[in-house]
């Protein structure tokens, strides 16, 4: 059986996504599966039940704009497979369980434009944490989409960012790119507040440790996905979501784990995967330990 992308939409544009994902299953060789998921009137179901038809002009509206979307993939990739489906329970809902059995799912970020994907919030926010395979956002304003460049994966040696490492040097492979791994260390300042300097030989064992830990990091992931990708490994002091967002303005995908030794149980996504998913400009995908490959 051939593995499936799936693709979220409700009506709120993205063009770009749908071509990310149509680029990605032509790289992978994989299928598309587009899922709109219908925005039902409460009035519709006022018990709050999944099992009511829509409207006909609602269903009308969804395959109109599947339609749309296969005929956009068509003209990217004519040999990738679509198949299109309507969900008319919740969006997250519909699309946790599409991702029982895809390889990854892919939605966007609200913008301008004639068809669209998910929009970005606590939706994709719950997505990228919960789903069954990695996720990826797409924003609209996302530059020309590239086949080839770099990956920037951010690193801290948790396993959700071992996981990550793992799907990038995957992805690598597929795009013939090379993968930039960061792990971020924090500057120690001296003691003294009235000499606000940097403690050097802190920073100084600050900066190899957090280096040798990015090459660790790699090196476990080489042999695990026996992998032969080009790969540098850089220690960066400061926050870790600023330094991702930094490095990766010119990536051609952005990979971070769902939850880092920093996250509260309690949140639903890690604050560096929230920071890079709402600031960064490139696609980015999220992934979770068991979620990955």
């Amino acid at each position: 059986m051939t593995a499936t992308i799936v693709v979220g939409l409700d009506g709120s544009p993205a063009v770009t996504a749908l071509r990310w994902a149509a680029t990605e299953a032509c790289l992978r060789g994989w299928s598309l599966r587009l899922v709109y998921a219908l925005r039902m009137p409460h009035a519709v179901r006022p018990f709050g039940g999944s099992d009511v038809q829509p409207p006909a002009f609602l269903q009308k509206r969804a395959e109109d704009a599947l339609a749309e979307a296969c005929d956009r993939v068509v003209s990217q990739a004519p040999w990738v497979e679509v198949e299109t489906s309507v969900a008319t329970r919740p969006a997250l809902d519909a699309l946790m369980h599409a991702s029982r059995d895809a390889e990854l799912v892919v939605v966007g970020t609200r913008g301008r434009g004639a068809l669209g994907a998910l929009a970005f919030g606590s939706v994709s926010s719950r997505l990228a944490a919960r789903a069954s395979c990695p996720v990826v956002v797409v924003p609209p304003a996302c530059p020309t989409l590239l086949d080839h460049g770099s990956i920037v994966v951010g690193v801290d040696g948790s396993v959700h960012g071992d996981a990550a490492l793992r799907f990038a040097l995957v992805e690598a492979a597929h795009r013939s790119a090379r993968v930039v791994v960061l792990h971020t260390y924090h500057v120690t300042l001296s003691g003294a507040i009235q000499d606000p300097y940097l403690d050097w030989d802190a920073a100084e064992r600050e900066y190899r440790d957090a280096q040798t830990l990015a090459q660790e990091t790699v090196g476990r992931a080489l042999a695990a996905t026996g992998l032969a990708v080009p790969v540098v490994a850089r220690a960066v002091a400061g926050r870790p979501a600023d330094a991702v967002i930094k490095a990766a303005r010119l990536a051609a995908l952005v990979v971070v784990g769902s939850r880092g030794h920093g996250s509260l149980h309690n949140l639903l996504l890690g604050s560096v995967s929230q920071g890079v998913l709402h600031h960064a400009t490139r696609p980015v995908a999220v992934v979770r330990a068991s979620a990955s490959s």
